[in-house]
């Protein structure tokens, strides 16, 4: 829907933007996840959300080259912005393009699950496609990256800090990427209620957990 992406991107400017579409936490949630080489550091992840619904099929709210669980709740809406629209460069971080964004306000928490689909395909490595998505996000340092399985296919998780434009404040971020035939998709957490383990980042878990890539 265009007029919504515009309300959408309008929302989003506001609470820390597009530009760092995968942040994390502003409540001060303590950095952890994996070390770079893929060992646990310690920390403990959050728990997985109950889904009620998916996305990523043909008929669903977001038609997309995966498909996964949504959070009870959580309202999706697909993006669908051409290269010439105003709004155009905003709905782009790096090599991926946002194509559906999964929101938790109806919950009472500022979460937003966004997902991104690699365009043009460029053939780059999962890693590679995240370092350039990462790079596009204020004061990004720390980045962690590690390999999993989503069903058969190939998948990254980053963890990594970024400066939070609203509070100028460190706060974490995360996003995972999946390789399918169509390119990388990137599935990643915004909004100011990143930190909250319970309800938002439990969404991000689910989306997780659930990924496979469509056949």
């Amino acid at each position: 829907m265009r007029s919504s992406l515009v309300r959408g991107v309008l929302a989003v400017a506001v609470t820390a933007g597009l530009a760092v579409g995968c942040s994390g936490g502003g409540d001060g949630e303590s950095k952890g996840g994996k070390s770079k080489d893929g060992k646990s550091d310690g920390s403990q992840s959050a728990p997985v959300a109950e889904g009620s619904g998916s996305v990523g099929a043909a008929g669903s709210a977001c038609e997309l080259p995966v498909t996964y669980e949504t959070a009870t709740k959580w309202e999706p809406e697909s993006v669908d912005v051409a290269p010439d629209e105003d709004f155009a460069e905003l709905a782009r971080q790096g090599p991926v393009v946002m194509r559906c964004e999964i929101s938790s306000k109806a919950v009472g928490k500022t979460g937003f699950l966004r997902t991104y689909v690699e365009d043009p395909k460029t053939g780059a490595d999962l890693r590679k496609v995240l370092e350039l998505f990462v790079a596009e996000a204020d004061g990004h340092a720390d980045e962690k990256y590690t390999a999993f399985k989503a069903g058969s296919a190939e998948a990254v998780e980053v963890l990594y800090t970024e400066l939070d434009p609203l509070f100028e404040e460190e706060r974490t971020a995360r996003a995972f990427a999946v390789a399918t035939p169509q390119g990388a998709v990137v599935v990643a957490l915004g909004g100011s209620d990143q930190g909250d383990k319970k309800d938002v980042q439990a969404g991000y878990e689910l989306a997780k957990s659930t990924i496979r890539v469509n056949g």
